[in-house]
Order: C-alpha cells, then sequence, then structure tokens
C-alpha cells in the first residue's frame, strides 16, 4: 500500500481538478481517482453540513483512516503519491494533522483572483441547481450560511482571504515543501506548469499532458435536461457503461458538458465591491508570497468558468 507524499490543498474553484487530472497522467505519478477525501479536515468540520446539496460532503468525505489509506492501494512504484482536497486550504487545522502523518509531504496551493473565485463558486452552486438566490443575495447571506453549517463551496468570500491560510502552510511545512500556482498563469500555459510541478515533485519533468480538457467547469446549462442527462446517473448511460474506458467516458462528458454551459458575467458593481473587499488580503498575500500580484487588479470582465 503506498504512501501519500503531496496534497494539492486547494483553493476550491482555482484549477484542482485539472492540475490532479493532468498529473495523473504521468507514468511517476499516482493519484486516486477519487478527489475531496478531505480526511485530515475532518475534525474542523460541523457534525453534518447543512446547505442544499451538502449531502454529498457528508457521504463521500472519509472518515476512517483505514478507509483513507485504501485510496493509495493502487500504488505500485510511482515516486509521486498524492491526493487532492480543496477545502485543505480553508480549515486551519489540515495544515499540522498532514504535517503530523507526512511530515516530508510537498504541498502544492492553487490561488486564483479571488473575485473571479467567488463568482465560479456561485456559478458551480447554481449550475447543479443548489444556489437559488442572485449573487448580491446570496454575498449577503454568507455569514448566516457560515452559521448554519453550510459547506465551503458556499463562503464565496471567505475561502478566498487566501494571506492567512497559505502563511499557515508555509509556517507548518516550510517555503522549500509548498508550491504556489497562481490560476491565471496556469491557464495560460497549463503544460509548462505542469511540468514545473514534476520539478518541484522530483519526478520528470519531459512530460506532455493532454490539457484539452478543463475539469469542473461552472456555468448555466442551456438545457438543463440535457446537462443532468450529462452529469447524472441514467440507465441508458449504465447499460453502455461496460463498454467504454473510463478514460473515454470521462473525455466525453467533460467535453459535452462544456458545449451545454453557458458562460456568464458578473454584473459589473458586484466586481468592483469584491475588488475593493480582496484588496487588503491580496496586499497581505503579496508579502506572504513575495511577489506582485497585479494581474488580479485589472479591471477585466470574465466570463464564470472552471
Amino acid at each position: 500500500m503506498g504512501r501519500p507524499n503531496f496534497f494539492i490543498v486547494g483553493a476550491a474553484k482555482s484549477g484542482t481538478s485539472s492540475l490532479d487530472r493532468y498529473l495523473s497522467q504521468h507514468p511517476e505519478v499516482f493519484i486516486p481517482p477519487k478527489k475531496e477525501a478531505h480526511y485530515f479536515s475532518i475534525p474542523d468540520f460541523p457534525p453534518a453540513f447543512r446547505g442544499p446539496g451538502d449531502e454529498g460532503m457528508n457521504l463521500y468525505t472519509i472518515r476512517d483512516r483505514a478507509e483513507y489509506d485504501l485510496l493509495f492501494d493502487g500504488v505500485r512504484d510511482e515516486k509521486a503519491v498524492g491526493e487532492s482536497s480543496v477545502f485543505y486550504l480553508y480549515y486551519p487545522g489540515t495544515a499540522k494533522r498532514i504535517y503530523e502523518a507526512y511530515e516530508d509531504a510537498r504541498i502544492i496551493i492553487m490561488l486564483r483572483n479571488p473575485v473571479d473565485r467567488a463568482f465560479s463558486a456561485y456559478m458551480h452552486l447554481v449550475r447543479d441547481e443548489r444556489e437559488r438566490l442572485p449573487f448580491r443575495e446570496s454575498l449577503a447571506k454568507e455569514d448566516e450560511r457560515i452559521a448554519g453549517d453550510f459547506e465551503p463551496l458556499w463562503y464565496y468570500r471567505a475561502v478566498g482571504l487566501y494571506a492567512e491560510q497559505v502563511q499557515r502552510y508555509l509556517d507548518v511545512f516550510g517555503p522549500e515543501r509548498v508550491k504556489v500556482i497562481i490560476f491565471e498563469e496556469f491557464s495560460r500555459n497549463p503544460v509548462a506548469a505542469v511540468r514545473d510541478v514534476c520539478t518541484f515533485l522530483e519526478i520528470s519533468p519531459d512530460f506532455t499532458p493532454d490539457t484539452s480538457i478543463r475539469h469542473n467547469e461552472s456555468g448555466v446549462p442551456k438545457s438543463r435536461a440535457i446537462y443532468n442527462f450529462i452529469s447524472k446517473p441514467h440507465g441508458i448511460k449504465e447499460i453502455v457503461k461496460p463498454f467504454l474506458p473510463a478514460s473515454f467516458r470521462e473525455r466525453i462528458g467533460n467535453q459535452m458538458k462544456s458545449m451545454v454551459l453557458e458562460r456568464v458575467q458578473m454584473d459589473p458593481d458586484i466586481r468592483a465591491e469584491l475588488q475593493r473587499y480582496f484588496a487588503s488580503d491580496i496586499a497581505a498575500l503579496e508579502d506572504v508570497l513575495q511577489r506582485d500580484l497585479s494581474i488580479w487588479r485589472k479591471h477585466k470582465q470574465q466570463a464564470s468558468g472552471q
């Protein structure tokens, strides 16, 4: 049985699904098919998440150590063994727990402009028929939802306050074991970004992943019936499933979802308000990372995407 030596810890809606799948193509990497185990954040969870559709977090997160270890049962001789859980970054006790279990682990953090990340999380929940309110109203409900034990995907602002979250991992693991990736740079050249991660993981960077598919995209379905057929279990799909390789099913499913989803623009006034809200934390993050993040300050209207 394998032993993880790297973790993709978030942030949610910042490209972690794509990085996870691109790395999984590398012959020296093992990542279990199951993403979002969240095992090391469980002590910070409430007894149950109570937001609409949060049952998935309650049912599919892993709370038992033996069950967690089974995620790595398929490891053979891969040098880099890891898992991805997007809320590991948000919950304050997680970094220390990972370190206590695997002190030599390497940490990968993906960060997206927090304004765009917030809207992408909102559109993700709209896509899945969980969020019913307009974006402005949903932002006003955030504190109430946090107090009501909604899962962190609903925390449109709180999850995007990165400075303290990143600092925790730097303090626990040290900067040499933490790799921070900026989503906007990753999107511009995903192959180069993946090769850079390979170097960080001390595996061969001479690797070109298939990056033609973006994973876990957000948006509004042009046809709810078609999107639900693609994304949810269906008898017809179960009949043909045994005859199609899993990788082919994943590719076709992602391509079809992307075609059905319509990208939506954020209201410019809300964008401006969120830019003001996040400004001081972005400045603090620049100090933490010792790098310029002016890429996030450009007043560029973007449609909701990944």
